[in-house]
């Protein structure tokens, strides 16, 4: 997109600024062999006063941050590709002391928040894992004789669920919980009631990839006429 001429203007006296003092600006700087350097400035010099802060300590960065002017380092992207990667912030001395004296003095008080907020995660993980196990078993919807069977399921199915970072059907927030909860139940039954390993193990199938499309959607098929008569049975 080509710059309009108050825009052009504006970018014009940045760089004008910048190249008379750089340390007015949060610059992105790169770590080269040649020494620091900026795509609009070019070479940068440390300036006297500051110092590297290497990632690591969330706290000290922000700290850092919200004082005042810095440089974000990056160790650019190498001949093969991939990703630039971040080294930490350049900025001026005084300002990293004072994080790092803020980071001591608030290191109990942040630690006790984190427990807090563990606990808090905790109890919100456990409630809403009983609230999708409760949810699986209403639509299990068992006989009274299956009743027990049906608490395992739901305990396993909303227990495998409900794993955080797992990307599994429980963490999904599209879904309503009664979706999710059908989708639980199903997959554990699929997974444990029904000829659905045996047939993959027939079939030599070692990953997902190794089979034909066909043959696994006729196994996939078969699974779930089983667990619709599993169902069914225990109805």
């Amino acid at each position: 997109m080509r710059l309009g001429p108050t825009c052009a203007t504006a970018r014009e006296n940045w760089w004008m600024v910048a190249q008379e003092d750089p340390t007015s600006e949060n610059l992105d700087v790169y770590d080269t062999k040649a020494g620091w350097w900026n795509p609009d400035v070019g070479d940068l010099v440390v300036p006297d006063g500051w110092e590297f802060l290497a990632s690591g300590d969330a706290f000290v960065t922000r700290r850092v941050k919200a004082a005042g002017v810095y440089w974000n380092a990056w160790k650019p992207k190498n001949r093969r590709g991939g990703h630039r990667r971040r080294l930490g912030l350049l900025a001026p001395t005084p300002a990293i002391d004072a994080a790092r004296e803020a980071a001591i003095e608030t290191a109990d008080q942040r630690a006790k928040s984190r427990a807090a907020g563990a606990r808090h995660r905790e109890r919100v993980e456990a409630d809403y894992q009983a609230e999708l196990r409760d949810t699986v078993v209403r639509w299990l919807d068992f006989a009274p004789e299956h009743h027990d069977l049906a608490e395992r399921i739901a305990d396993a199915a909303a227990a495998q669920a409900t794993v955080v970072g797992s990307g599994r059907v429980g963490r999904t927030k599209t879904l309503s919980v009664d979706e999710r909860a059908e989708l639980a139940a199903r997959a554990y039954i699929r997974h444990h009631h029904t000829g659905y390993h045996d047939r993959l193990d027939n079939a030599n199938v070692g990953l997902a990839d190794d089979i034909d499309d066909d043959d696994y959607r006729e196994i996939k098929r078969a699974a779930h006429d089983e667990v619709e008569a599993f169902l069914d049975d225990h109805r």
